[in-house]
C-alpha cells in the first residue's frame, strides 16, 4: 500500500475504535511502554494529543519518564508554515499555548531547545510498518526535524494496530522509529 491509501484507512479504523476499547487499548500501551529501558533522558520532545483524532494520550508515558528522570525537560513542536520546518519549544508551567491550523496545541514560548540536545522523541503517527517506518500526516515536519536530531536520539511511536505489512513508497528523507508501542506488542527496529 502507499502512504496516503494507509493513511486513509488507519484514520478511519481509529476513529472506528469503541470508546470503551480505546480506553482498553490505552492502558495496554501505557503497560508496554513500562517494559521500555531507556537510558537517562534529560529532553523530550513530545505533543499535545489530537483528541479529535483519537490519539493516544502521551501524557502518560511522559509522566513515567518524568518518575524516572526527575530533572527531566519536555518540550512540544512548534511548526513554522513559511519554512515547513518546526522546533522544539521548552514547556512551562503555566506557560501559554495556543492552536496552529491543524489544530494542534503548540507552546508560545521563545526557549526553544535545540534538536541535538534531545534524547527521545514521542512521534505522532497513523500507522507503521515491519521496519519502523511510519506514515503520519502527510507533511513531513517530522521527517525534516528529526533529520537535525542527534543519530542516537531514540525514536518512539505509539499506534493502536500492529505493523503493516510494506508501505510501497517510503523514500530517502523518511526516517524509521526505533520503537512502536501498541496494545499487544512492543516493536524494536
Amino acid at each position: 500500500m502507499i502512504k496516503k491509501n494507509v493513511r486513509k484507512d488507519y484514520l478511519q479504523r481509529r476513529m472506528d475504535i469503541p470508546e470503551e476499547d480505546l480506553q482498553q487499548q490505552t492502558a495496554l500501551m501505557a503497560f508496554n511502554f513500562r517494559k521500555l529501558t531507556l537510558p537517562p533522558v534529560k529532553f523530550l520532545l513530545s505533543y499535545s494529543p489530537l483528541v479529535i483524532r483519537r490519539e493516544f494520550d502521551v501524557s502518560v508515558c511522559e509522566d513515567m519518564l518524568k518518575q524516572q528522570n526527575p530533572s527531566l525537560q519536555i518540550a512540544w513542536p512548534r511548526i513554522d508554515e513559511q519554512v515547513c520546518d518546526m522546533d522544539a519549544v521548552l514547556m512551562q508551567r503555566g506557560g501559554m499555548y495556543t492552536r496552529n491550523k491543524f489544530h494542534v496545541l503548540e507552546p508560545i514560548s521563545s526557549h526553544i531547545i535545540e534538536p541535538e540536545m534531545l534524547d527521545v522523541v514521542f512521534v505522532p503517527l497513523v500507522a507503521f510498518e515491519q521496519k519502523g517506518y511510519r506514515v503520519g500526516y502527510g507533511k513531513g515536519y517530522y521527517d525534516r526535524f528529526l533529520a537535525r536530531c542527534r543519530p542516537d536520539v531514540i525514536r518512539i511511536g505509539f499506534c493502536f494496530f500492529e505493523a503493516v505489512q510494506h508501505i510501497e513508497d517510503v523514500n530517502q528523507y523518511d526516517i524509521p522509529l526505533n520503537y512502536c508501542i501498541t496494545p499487544y506488542r512492543l516493536y524494536e527496529f
